[in-house]
């Protein structure tokens, strides 16, 4: 009777201890190949057979579809270019060179992967087909919940939030490497409460 409690106990332990360690994985490692550029991180093989097993438990447990390898890739910030976290309250001016691409899209999510939905009559995300560009071909763009001149991504809410610049049709999504990749400055230019 002892011995079968004790294999309980054992096996106990061991289911326990082996959920949190494969959660805490999902949670904050993530992936083999990632590309970052200053805030923005990208993992190039997500959507690929050849992605490592917890990106793929990542990507089954969200429900997101990726884009496969070589047919663009995401970029995700959480952070802007100081180290500070985005929040909604601020205001973030994305500016600097792009990599080249086909199209890119801009759009704001919460921490759960949810849409930021844009304010009343405002789109909830930006194609970069629709940009207001400056002579050298660049993009200044805003992202805040205040009105802002040129190219505006509207937030709602409060609390934090994650960048996504998805690049599609674009050489990065099957480079090596080699070439640094070139990608805009996240810069907080004021907020509505202090911080």
């Amino acid at each position: 009777m002892r011995f079968a409690l004790l294999v309980l106990l054992a096996i106990g332990i061991a289911l326990g201890l082996g959920s949190w360690s494969a959660a805490t994985m999902l949670e904050r490692f993530e992936g083999s190949d990632i590309l970052v550029v200053g805030p923005w991180h990208a993992d190039r093989t997500a959507g690929s057979p050849g992605a490592d097993p917890y990106s793929k438990a990542r990507l089954a447990r969200s429900g997101n579809l990726t884009l496969g390898l070589g047919e663009g890739v995401a970029f995700q910030a959480r952070v802007d270019t100081q180290g500070r976290e985005l929040r909604r309250e601020c205001t973030y001016r994305l500016e600097g060179a792009y990599p080249p691409a086909r199209i890119a899209t801009l759009a704001a999510y919460d921490f759960e992967g949810r849409l930021i939905r844009g304010l009343e009559g405002r789109p909830d995300h930006l194609v970069s087909l629709d940009w207001m560009r400056e002579d050298d071909n660049s993009a200044i763009v805003s992202v805040s919940a205040q009105a802002q001149p040129g190219n505006w991504l509207a937030t709602t809410g409060d609390g934090g939030f994650i960048l996504a610049l998805t690049f599609y049709d674009s050489p990065i999504s099957t480079d090596s490497g080699a070439a640094p990749i070139a990608m805009p400055l996240i810069t907080r230019t004021g907020c509505l409460i202090d911080g």
